[in-house]
């Protein structure tokens, strides 16, 4: 591993854009075709979760149990309702300050990597104008689900750099620990304090220049 390379890893939902309310329709229209009764307590447990996950925390809200080939059809009808609504997705729909953070990035020479827990991630950065920056999206479908650490692990791996060398910008808590406990360096995003190395409101707000010269004095 090249231990003179710097990385800088986003997760996407809820730092570079949001996509929780077309997830959460995308659900409830799969909930109503399937006959699965839903509530906002059901609809919060499918929020960064792979798909398979939010299913079963759906139907253990409902007390329903399904057959393995139905709940299949559940989530590919479900996947591909998503893909309808994402198609509407622009780089407005980018949160302010996300092109700017990522192109700051490149221009550091940080190599930038994604870690969501979304399969479809690639997709919603090429719908809103990021997919050109970003060197590398991790497949949550080759590592353990959030918030295990293993898919920023991975996409640490692929840019080449070491733990104390990667900054990972996240907006959950248990998320945060994991990756501290890793030794990579945390920046959190939200309107309360997650326990990271350093908080901002929104990605807006970060001043990369500031955390590349202080991990660089770090060694």
């Amino acid at each position: 591993m090249q231990t003179g390379v710097f990385a800088a890893i986003f997760d996407l939902d809820g730092v570079l854009t949001s996509t929780s309310v077309r997830h959460e329709q995308s659900w409830t229209d799969a909930a109503a075709r399937f006959g699965v009764p839903i509530s906002e307590a059901s609809l919060q447990a499918t929020r960064s979760v792979p798909r398979a996950s939010a299913l079963s925390a759906l139907l253990d809200h409902a007390g329903i149990k399904m057959a393995a080939s139905e709940r299949e059809a559940l989530m590919a009808f479900k996947n591909a309702r998503y893909h309808q609504l994402i198609e509407s997705l622009q780089p407005t729909d980018a949160f302010p300050g996300a092109h700017a953070a990522l192109a700051r990035c490149r221009k550091l020479g940080l190599r930038i990597g994604i870690a969501s827990a979304s399969m479809n991630a690639a997709l919603v950065l090429e719908r809103i104008g990021l997919q050109p920056l970003v060197d590398f999206v991790a497949d949550p479908g080759k590592a353990a689900a959030k918030p295990s650490g293993e898919i920023y692990a991975l996409a640490r791996a692929a840019l080449g750099a070491p733990p104390q060398h990667t900054i990972c910008i996240e907006d959950g808590a248990a998320m945060i620990a994991n990756l501290r406990a890793a030794n990579m360096y945390t920046i959190g995003i939200g309107d309360k304090p997650l326990g990271a190395d350093e908080h901002f409101t929104a990605v807006f707000d970060w001043d990369v220049t500031t955390t590349l010269a202080h991990l660089k004095r770090l060694g």
